[in-house]
Order: structure tokens, then C-alpha cells, then sequence
């Protein structure tokens, strides 16, 4: 899949134009990033720090969990 293929700049762009807002309460290795999303669980996603991300398939996952798979077409598009 040609759409799976991201780095965390570009992803970080994309999750914000999706409404997403960082929200770190600490640091570490991971941004959280919370979703637009009020009811459903887990509301947020980690994003690695690190510019070369190797879990692109899992925030896809991630994505479609959280509100089908309408946002992760709309994240495709943004990347």
C-alpha cells in the first residue's frame, strides 16, 4: 500500500488538519496527540518522536478504530 508509506512530519500534519491536538503532559518518546473524538475509546494517539516512524501501519489501525475508515481516506488525503 503506496498510502502507508509517511514520516512524522507529515503525519503530525495530517492528524492536525483531522482536528487532532498535541497534548503532552510529560516527556518521553512519544507526542499524544487527542482526537476530535469525545466518546470514543482510547480518544488519543501516540506518535514516536523520532522523524523515521516504523508503525505506520498501526496508527492506520489506530485511525480506523477510533472513526472508520471515512478518517483514515481523509488522512490519506492529507498526507
Amino acid at each position: 500500500m503506496g498510502g502507508n508509506v509517511f514520516n512524522r512530519r507529515q503525519c503530525v500534519r495530517a492528524l492536525i488538519k483531522l482536528g487532532f491536538v498535541l497534548q503532552n503532559k510529560r516527556s518521553g518518546k512519544h507526542d499524544k496527540y487527542r482526537g476530535p473524538f469525545a466518546t470514543v475509546h482510547p480518544s488519543f494517539i501516540m506518535i514516536p518522536r523520532h522523524n523515521e516512524i516504523h508503525c505506520q501501519e498501526e496508527i492506520i489501525k489506530e485511525l480506523e478504530r477510533m472513526g472508520g475508515k471515512e478518517i483514515v481516506e481523509e488522512f490519506r488525503k492529507f498526507l
